[in-house]
């Protein structure tokens, strides 16, 4: 197991900022902190409680991550994602940070060897989850061991005002209050005034530091396209084409991946996809494909697809389907840009759009009604002092077995019963609490299930909005700062200046990567035009960085060996004239219905005729070959040029005669 270098080793109890930034420096490769991570990871080793609220992409990870070094008892780290519990565990194996993990995948042998480690004290980051810390196992040793910090990410979880409530996480403060933790460290991106009272409350903050960044990186650019039916599809090819990738295009069924990665196949876009009707190695391979270092590919996927993900050149997210809320549409969009260059967050909104999220969450929230019945059913089980199986216990609510067994495991995870040996269900509560509890279960699924509704009216005004799309956000989670952005769709839209530039990478490491340059505002002639939607809206995304290698390709062809570009056109010799156009051909389809999913998504177009006349619109048509090795001969001051000698330069030899 890695330890500390000798300089940290004697570390004071409470290190100053130069120490952690050294620290963050040596080990992690962070060169500068942001102002709200110093101030966490300050209060954090003073001994105070924090409510830590950053952006998706902020760095909320490295706030409890580099404490553990410093604490010298284990810090514990709570989070219903197990993607992101294994994502950190291989990360911090390889910035050599000492870790375990404990969750439900974990086999005996690896669950003996971590709660020994555990057992031994000192430095250690310990990754779990709300159920498994709610165990008797660790649970028991931890409460001998009682941990230097706790760090309960994903902590809008906790409030029923929350998008996404767990009922697991109501019986963490409890289970904080046992364990007796020098500090508990509040995590969560997104948290309306409501939700981070119920964090204070629920976890049992004691004064904390409460530290509230902007909801979104100032780096992204958000807009949003108001289309209806086909349109919609015609926009995003023409997006997912001249867009620069690596890129996601988040769509709200599996239907709905399928198809438009069928689509963007078609009309030759790189592209994978990820969804979970896919066979975990198909999700494998699409994930390692995408996430490939260098790789530019669309990644065509659901909701399900970004947890514990972290691919810092990701420079456009698109909803194809407008999201359940705007606190996961900000989940979302805030994983485009984390290397800290300009982004695009586009939302393609047509309202008939929400019935589909209105028929998923009607789904997967748990019904109330149904909620109340079951619990007066285990209630009168538990008076007769007999433990009931589901089975029973479905007969006596008069509910199916299969909502019988998802209203236990949230009866379960909120620690009103257990299941006990042969399948049965005891309660774990006294009879006269018990009814009790599950009232106040249920009155917050109600309260859930308006919230849903809410939040979807949200969603509609974000999309109408008529200010800025920052300030629209801003204001939706309790931030009065009403400065316009000046980078989205309306703000270019009614001419607000932009930045001059984006702060680049942490710590000032500005790599060239072709294209991660930052964003320095839209051409006059973008900014003049609006991005409303159809087909008027599709100039102003001319200067998103697909254009830019070409525009440097011109430059690198002027101004080398004292030639100088001539005053007028450059005019192509008659020897290098196009050759004639190929005959009309159809793309190959990969099912019946291809050839019409090819045209409504806007394919390429085919060839036209031989001589017939047609306006240059868009890019220019790609150069044969041979021409291409002409033209880089003239930009290095050989071969002929069509205008004649060069001024000041040898004349090149003459054309051969035909």
């Amino acid at each position: 197991m890695a330890t500390l270098e000798p300089g940290y080793e004697e570390a004071p109890q409470r290190p100053g900022p130069d120490l952690v930034r050294q620290l963050a420096r040596q080990r992690f490769g962070i060169g500068r902190l942001h102002r709200e991570q110093e101030r966490a990871i300050a209060s954090v080793l003073a001994g105070k409680d924090v409510l830590l609220i950053l952006p998706t992409g902020g760095g909320k990870s490295l706030c409890y991550q580099l404490p553990s070094l410093l604490l010298p008892r284990p810090t514990v780290v709570v989070s219903p994602l197990l993607a992101l519990l294994e994502d950190q565990y291989l990360k911090m194996q390889q910035f050599g940070v000492p870790a375990v993990r404990l969750d439900s995948t974990i086999g005996a042998a690896d669950r003996r060897a971590a709660l020994a480690r555990i057992a031994e004290g000192g430095s250690l980051l310990v990754l779990t989850t709300p159920e498994t810390l709610a165990g008797k196992e660790l649970g028991a040793l931890l409460e001998k061991q009682p941990p230097g910090l706790v760090a309960v990410d994903e902590a809008h979880c906790v409030s029923e005002w929350g998008h996404d409530f767990r009922p697991a996480y109501l019986a963490l403060g409890q289970r904080l209050a046992s364990l007796k933790a020098g500090q508990v460290l509040a995590l969560t991106a997104t948290a309306t005034p409501p939700v981070r009272d119920d964090i204070v409350r629920y976890l049992g903050l004691r004064d904390p530091e409460v530290i509230v960044a902007s909801p979104h990186r100032h780096n992204l650019m958000f807009s949003v396209r108001n289309l209806r039916g086909d349109e919609k599809l015609r926009q995003l090819a023409k997006l997912a084409r001249r867009l620069p990738r690596p890129g996601i295009i988040y769509c709200s069924t599996t239907k709905t991946v399928e198809d438009v990665w069928l689509g963007l196949r078609l009309i030759k876009v790189p592209c994978a996809r990820y969804h979970g009707k896919m066979t975990d190695k198909e999700r494998t391979e699409h994930q390692a494909r995408f996430m490939k270092k260098g790789k530019r590919i669309v990644m065509v996927a659901t909701s399900a697809f970004g947890l514990g993900i972290d691919k810092p050149d990701i420079r456009f997210i698109i909803h194809y389907q407008a999201p359940a809320s705007l606190e996961r549409y900000l989940q979302e969009a805030g994983r485009a840009g984390r290397d800290g260059y300009g982004a695009r967050c586009i939302l393609l909104f047509d309202e008939s759009d929400l019935e589909i999220q209105e028929h998923l969450l009607a789904l997967s929230r748990l019904s109330p009604a149904l909620l109340g019945r079951f619990g007066r059913a285990l209630a009168a089980w538990a008076g007769e002092e007999r433990d009931a199986n589901i089975e029973e216990l479905a007969l006596s609510a008069g509910v199916s077995q299969r909502a019988a067994t998802s209203l236990v495991t949230t009866l379960v995870e909120a620690g009103v019963c257990e299941r006990v040996g042969e399948g049965r269900i005891h309660p774990t509560v006294p009879l006269d609490t018990l009814v009790e509890r599950v009232e106040s279960l249920r009155s917050r699924f109600e309260i859930l299930r308006r919230e849903d509704a809410r939040r979807l009216r949200a969603v509609v005004e974000y999309a109408n909005e008529t200010g800025c799309r920052s300030v629209a956000l801003r204001r939706y989670f309790g931030d009065e700062d009403t400065t316009p952005c000046g980078r989205c769709d309306l703000c270019r839209a009614s001419g607000v200046a932009a930045p001059e530039r984006f702060p680049g990478r942490r710590g000032g490491d500005r790599r060239h990567h072709r294209d991660r340059r930052p964003w320095r505002g839209p051409r006059p002639d973008a900014a003049a035009s609006a991005e409303g939607g159809g087909a008027g809206a599709t100039p102003a995304f001319a200067s998103d960085g697909a254009d830019r290698p070409r525009r440097r390709r011109r430059r690198r062809g002027r101004g080398r060996r004292g030639y100088a570009a001539p005053p007028g056109p450059m005019v192509a010799p008659e020897a290098a004239a196009a050759p004639p156009a190929a005959p009309a051909f159809a793309l190959p389809p990969l099912d019946p219905a291809a050839d019409d999913l090819a045209a409504e998504l806007g394919a390429p177009g085919l060839p036209p005729p031989p001589g017939a006349a047609t306006a240059p619109v868009g890019d220019p048509p790609r150069p044969s070959g041979s021409h291409r090795r002409r033209r880089r001969r003239r930009r290095r001051g050989r071969g002929p040029h069509p205008e004649g000698p060069r001024p000041g330069g040898p004349a090149g030899p003459s054309e051969p005669a035909s």
